[in-house]
């Protein structure tokens, strides 16, 4: 996902300059060696072109470390907003069902893992160029001492051994680690979505961080610090191995071998210089653990999400509509794995047939199966078997977006955003009249695409919802319970004044009530009974109340 193609120019710059980088740094240290080599040789001074290509060294190092950081961190952040900016695109187009069930994942994958695999972008330059500065001294060693070169590989490979063998327990602990990072954000959102039952009742907060968050806390920081702490024994034992090697160098193994002091002085400098890039690709490593480990959940979220996908870009909007049919609509929830002979809940078989300008009521008793039964009118669940027709075309999971253009929706538990969103025309003089209209206009203003405040009752937060919905322009309203929050005031213009105005200006309404006695205020009745749904025929008394829509 990150490392696409079209970073790779980006990729082979950032290396070509960390390359010239690294070329200045090892021309720095081969004028040192050269130096320290002219004291053991008795040289009078030091040759003035030495001098010359010192500061070619050092300003070769600086322009180009220079130009390869700052353009390595531009390139980061801009790969980090876009591929957040990918991922909620893909989130945006998802099902409902797969985003519901995946929202802690989703959370994790936008926030930490992204931040995981855009910085191991960048770390990836440094590896590579560190690597480039350990190969050349490598090379460099070897022309001073090869015997001496062996040793030191000798000692490395030990090292490396260890560390690569601790590295792969230390992923499994970052994979443990995010899992419990994944229930933490889970649980966190639990607090915050229902905190308004938790100040009634703090135990219920109490118990959720008790028994959820706190472990989830605790073991994330366990399994990052037993991690972390494998990668930073490995460090110390890496570094002791180098000091044992420059100590027996220094007291015999020069000495052993033959090898001119000189030489060895010149070996340790090198050894202490290389020293740094070698940690600095050790250090790293975990980072690209993480990276990895990253990536994967990415990679798996986007897989189960795409599969999920509900379609392509909506090709046909909806302005109107002749009828919509549900044919045998049948729909099952889930069954318990641990009740496998209990039959699980449902509703269906349902024919349903609903006509531009109707105002239909549907009753019936809590779990009857009323919103599971809207949720697949307007498409957010996907039946078990059966078809809907829209004038007549069969609505396929490929035509959900253009099948979603027929419907607002005022949900039962519904979201009400800060901002007037996914509505082209914003007429603030329609919004006045519709304000009127619920009561709002003295509590609530229309400004800039925006109203001024949303921080209202429940009741007149819902009506907020409804002018909302109405102004979407659909050809059908949806409305779970809507009247349920409304004072008796309210809820008696709801009927005889609000539906005869959504009816008027040829708005169909479709609404779930349990309000019996404004039942007459429906075109049809329908009623919801065990899964079941059957037509009650109302008494009309409609009085029209019109504004221009």
């Amino acid at each position: 996902m990150i490392l696409k193609k079209e970073y790779a120019g980006k990729y082979v710059l950032f290396s070509f300059l960390s390359i010239l980088a690294a070329g200045g740094n090892m021309g720095i240290v081969y004028l040192i060696n050269r130096v320290v080599e002219g004291y053991f040789n008795n040289a009078l001074g030091i040759p003035r072109e030495y001098l010359f290509l010192f500061a070619i060294a050092l300003l070769l190092f600086f322009i180009c470390r220079t130009i390869a950081a700052r353009g390595i961190i531009r390139f980061t952040q801009q790969v980090l907003r876009k591929t957040r900016m990918e991922m909620l695109e893909m989130v945006i187009r998802s099902g409902h069902s797969q985003v519901i069930k995946y929202k802690a994942k989703i959370f994790s994958a936008l926030t930490r893992d992204a931040d995981n695999v855009v910085m191991a972008s960048a770390n990836i330059v440094d590896i590579f160029t560190n690597s480039i500065v350990i190969f050349i001294c490598f090379i460099y060693m070897g022309l001073l001492s090869w015997k001496l070169l062996c040793g030191m590989l000798i000692v490395l490979c030990f090292t490396l051994g260890i560390y690569f063998y601790s590295e792969r327990k230390a992923r499994k602990l970052f994979v443990a680690a995010m899992g419990y990072y994944d229930v933490f954000v889970r649980n966190i959102n639990e607090i915050l979505a229902g905190f308004k039952e938790i100040s009634m009742e703090r135990g219920k907060g109490v118990e959720i961080m008790e028994k959820h968050v706190r472990p989830a806390i605790h073991q994330n920081s366990d399994m990052n610090q037993r991690a972390q702490l494998r990668f930073l024994t490995n460090r110390i034992i890496g570094q002791l191995a180098f000091y044992f090697f420059i100590g027996t160098l220094l007291l015999f193994l020069g000495i052993w071998l033959g090898v001119d002091k000189s030489i060895v002085v010149r070996f340790i400098f090198l050894i202490l210089y290389i020293w740094s890039p070698i940690e600095t690709v050790v250090l790293l490593i975990p980072n690209l653990s993480q990276a990895r480990i990253s990536m994967q959940r990415i990679n798996d979220l986007e897989a189960n999400i795409r599969t999920f996908e509900t379609e392509a870009p909506r090709q046909n909007i909806y302005l109107g509509f002749s009828e919509i049919v549900m044919s045998n609509i049948v729909y099952h929830y889930g069954q318990d794995e641990n009740n496998a002979d209990e039959t699980p809940f449902g509703i269906g078989p349902i024919n349903f047939r609903l006509l531009p300008g109707e105002i239909i009521f549907i009753s019936g008793g809590n779990g009857s199966g009323k919103t599971t039964f809207m949720n697949i009118l307007i498409g957010l669940c996907i039946p078990s078997g059966g078809e809907i027709y829209a004038d007549e075309q069969l609505i396929r999971p490929t035509s959900l977006q253009d099948y979603h253009s027929l419907f607002a929706i005022v949900f039962n538990d519904f979201h009400l955003f800060e901002e007037l969103y996914g509505v082209a025309e914003k007429d603030p003089v329609m919004v006045k009249q519709l304000l009127q209209l619920m009561d709002l206009e003295h509590k609530v203003s229309f400004n800039e695409g925006k109203f001024s405040t949303i921080h209202l009752s429940a009741g007149q937060r819902k009506r907020l919802a409804l002018i909302c919905a109405v102004l979407e322009r659909k050809p059908v309203l949806v409305l779970d319970e809507f009247a349920a929050d409304q004072d008796p005031h309210f809820k008696r213009k709801f009927y005889t004044e609000v539906l005869p105005f959504l009816k008027e200006n040829a708005i169909t309404v479709i609404a779930i009530t349990h309000d019996d006695q404004y039942y007459y205020c429906a075109d049809k009745l329908y009623k919801m009974e065990e899964g079941q749904l059957s037509i009650i025929n109302p008494t009309h008394n409609f009085q029209t109340t019109a504004i221009g829509l």
